[in-house]
């Protein structure tokens, strides 16, 4: 377990590369806003969140362990219910938030990157 991220992870640094080979600029892992997101686009208010599909229990890809099920299922169900909660928070904050899935960015980064830089227009006021 302790050799297990949060910070710095494949799927972290395979959409900051590609964010910046298209000139996007944005911040990492702002410890002031809530949830700390993965990346922040701080001027366009934009939180994006680069979800584990264990961690964050994806429904069709988080398998959980053989052993020890009633702890991990209670692990996963509150991220789960801790996401929902720093979202709505957000939203209430006047923040767009993008969730990206690990599979999706790993499987089809550019519809990962698509999806972001989406986010960041819709929000530009």
């Amino acid at each position: 377990m302790q050799n297990i991220r949060s910070v710095g992870t494949t799927p972290e640094r395979i959409v900051e590369r590609a964010l910046k080979r298209k000139g996007v600029y944005f911040s990492r892992h702002v410890t002031s806003i809530v949830g700390k997101p993965d990346i922040v686009f701080r001027k366009k208010k934009v939180a994006v969140f680069i979800d584990s599909d264990f961690w964050h229990g994806h429904p069709k890809r988080c398998t959980v362990p053989k052993s020890n099920i009633y702890y991990w299922k209670k692990k996963i169900q509150r991220n789960r219910e801790r996401d929902k909660e720093v979202n709505k928070l957000l939203k209430k904050r006047g923040w767009k938030v993008c969730r990206v899935w690990e599979y999706d960015i790993k499987h089809r980064v550019e519809k990962s990157i698509c999806k972001i830089l989406k986010a960041l227009q819709t929000n530009m006021a």
